[in-house]
């Protein structure tokens, strides 16, 4: 009888984004019990959030909290963008003496709840303060919000017609752990897959439960598929495009990443899907990487096999 799909958490990712600490925000405080439970941020209540970082990519954003908020494309200045030392991922920190290279872009994400609110002030390093800060909204912006903030700076950006507003922001508080200026092509996209990797882990395993059930709730996580030899590929693609034709505010695949593994007789099926899936044009493949996995058995000595793994997005033209 064929196997159903096993839909299972996309594994783990040993640091936090790159600096090896645990999530940010999340510092043990003990209660009577003795149990850890996490330091909150105040709530950003109707305030909008202003991001520069991995936060630009949606599926960041759409692993973190399921979905990808009502955006508003802004620019900031006063304050310089660095990378963290010994990390990939960047911080900002005022400048006093107005020498700031370029205004920084980012977007406002504008709508968010409060639980997802939350899910961000917890994924956020301790040393992260969310304070008030002054942007300036671009006006008639021709192209995608991210896409265009994902550019990082400009120094043509500063124009008229900029509408002055308030947001809140992650600002660095410690500037001798700062690095160089962070490079968003360098720093970040060569890595975002084990990036979402971790954020998928942060989802499942860091968050504490009243926030990772409405984050699950809503699709939040790394969507991925065991494959299982006794199937077809082609029985697996009707399925996967019956899932990407799906309306993206539903289920768990979304706009992020799906990965795809096949253990020993399982990867000939994972590499034919694969490569079906991108010749129909129902999704790219965005990487692809091997290792081994250690399998134990009642009574039998453990054996290792090796493992396919496949990361695809879907193609563009099955969104909805």
């Amino acid at each position: 009888r064929a196997q159903e799909p096993v839909w299972v958490a996309a594994g783990r990712w040993q640091g936090r984004r790159g600096g090896g600490g645990k999530a940010g925000a999340v510092a043990a405080m003990s209660d009577s019990d003795g149990d850890a439970s996490p330091m909150r941020r105040q709530p950003s209540g109707a305030t909008p959030v202003f991001v520069y970082g991995s936060l630009l990519w949606k599926p960041v954003l759409q692993t973190l909290i399921g979905r990808i908020p009502r955006v508003k494309p802004v620019l900031l200045t006063g304050y310089e963008r660095s990378r963290v030392k010994g990390a990939r991922f960047p911080a900002i920190m005022e400048v006093s003496n107005g020498s700031a290279p370029a205004a920084i872009r980012g977007v406002l994400l504008e709508d968010l709840n409060t639980w997802e609110a939350a899910v961000l002030d917890l994924f956020e390093d301790d040393e992260y303060e969310k304070r008030e800060i002054s942007a300036h909204v671009v006006p008639s912006l021709q192209e995608d919000t991210f896409s265009w903030a994902q550019q990082g700076f400009c120094d043509g950006d500063l124009q008229n017609g900029l509408q002055q507003t308030s947001a809140l922001a992650y600002v660095w508080t410690v500037k001798t752990m700062l690095d160089i200026i962070w490079q968003p092509t360098r720093d970040f996209v060569p890595h975002e897959y084990e990036y979402l990797v971790m954020c998928d882990t942060f989802v499942r395993e860091e968050l504490p439960g009243d926030l990772r059930e409405p984050a699950l709730a809503a699709g939040a996580g790394l969507a991925a598929l065991r494959l299982s030899s006794r199937r077809s590929a082609k029985s697996y693609a009707e399925e996967i495009a019956g899932l990407f034709a799906e309306d993206p505010g539903k289920g768990p695949t979304s706009d992020a990443l799906m990965r795809l593994s096949g253990l020993g007789s399982a990867i000939a099926v994972t590499s034919e899907l694969a490569l079906r899936l991108e010749a129909e044009g129902i999704a790219r493949i965005e990487r692809i990487s091997t290792d081994c996995v250690e399998l134990e058995s009642q009574g039998s000595k453990a054996r290792t096999v090796p493992q396919l793994l496949v990361y695809i997005v879907r193609q563009r033209s099955q969104a909805p």
